[in-house]
C-alpha cells in the first residue's frame, strides 16, 4: 500500500531539509535519497504514523552525531505537538504572525 512518507536529510549540503514521496510499505527496503553533492543517504531512524505520514531520518555519509541527534529531538518534539490539543498550535502561529 503506497503512502506519503516524510524525509529528513542529517548532514551535507541539504542539512534539515524535509522531502515528501510516495512509500510503498509493503516493500521491504528503506527510502533513500541522493543529495546535491552526489552523496547517497540512508534510512537511519523511522517514526511510525500515528495520525501524521511516517517520518524517516535520512542519514548523509559526512553527518555528524549531532545533527543526527538533533533530527531526532525534533522528530520528539514534533510527535508532542501533535498529540498536545488545538489550543497549543494556535498559540504558536499567533505568536508567529
Amino acid at each position: 500500500m503506497e503512502k506519503i512518507i516524510e524525509c529528513i536529510i542529517a548532514g551535507g549540503p541539504q542539512h534539515g531539509l524535509v522531502r515528501r514521496q510516495l512509500w510503498d510499505s509493503e516493500y521491504s527496503a528503506m527510502p533513500v535519497l541522493a543529495t546535491r553533492d552526489g552523496q547517497i543517504c540512508i534510512a537511519a531512524a523511522h517514526r511510525p504514523a500515528d495520525t501524521q505520514s511516517d517520518c524517516f531520518i535520512l542519514l548523509h555519509p559526512q553527518a555528524t552525531g549531532e545533527q543526527f541527534t538533533d533530527l531526532l529531538a525534533s522528530l520528539s518534539c514534533r510527535r508532542a505537538s501533535a498529540s498536545a490539543p488545538a489550543r497549543m498550535d494556535l498559540r504558536r502561529i499567533a505568536s508567529a504572525a
